[in-house]
């Protein structure tokens, strides 16, 4: 019986010894630098008093999408170089504008380099809750994963906005 014990530990013992994988440490040369072109975040906050959580995918210098739910979808929008979609499911709602649009709204000038940027930046948290006192809604916002990724999946990818 003892006998047997043993013999079982040391075929365990060889089995995870000989499922761990080698790794090594190769620094990119300057044809493989690193490129990542897609930053994803999650969050969750209030806005107007009501708790949600979302996320925002942004593709560098071409698209940023946002979802924002609360149960379930409350609305996304997409940002490109040239436009700005926003969707309200509940309400049935659809909407494309400009950036004259949004820049009347907030009642600053804003671009679509100015949204990248608040995304990309140190304190995204104080300039998101300062875009939103700018259009008139009470927020707070608390990032909680922001990393920037080499390829990017998402809904909004199959064109189905």
């Amino acid at each position: 019986m003892r006998r047997c014990v043993v013999y079982i530990m040391l075929l365990a013992a060889m089995v995870v010894a000989g499922c761990r994988g080698t790794k090594s440490i190769v620094e990119p040369t300057p044809q493989q630098e690193e490129r990542h072109d897609y930053t994803v975040m999650t969050f969750n906050g209030t806005v107007d008093g009501m708790s949600v959580n979302g996320q925002v995918r942004m593709e560098r210098d071409k698209q940023i999408w946002c979802s924002v739910n609360k149960f379930i979808e409350v609305g996304r929008a997409l940002a490109t170089a040239d436009s700005v979609w926003v969707r309200v499911p509940l309400m049935n709602r659809y909407q494309k504008g400009d950036y004259k649009d949004l820049s009347r709204l907030a009642n600053m000038q804003l671009t679509f380099k100015d949204l990248q940027g608040i995304l990309e930046s140190d304190d995204v948290e104080q300039k998101i809750e300062e875009l939103g006192r700018r259009f008139g809604v009470a927020m707070r916002v608390k990032i909680l994963r922001k990393e920037k990724v080499e390829k990017l999946t998402f809904p909004f990818d199959k064109g189905n906005f």
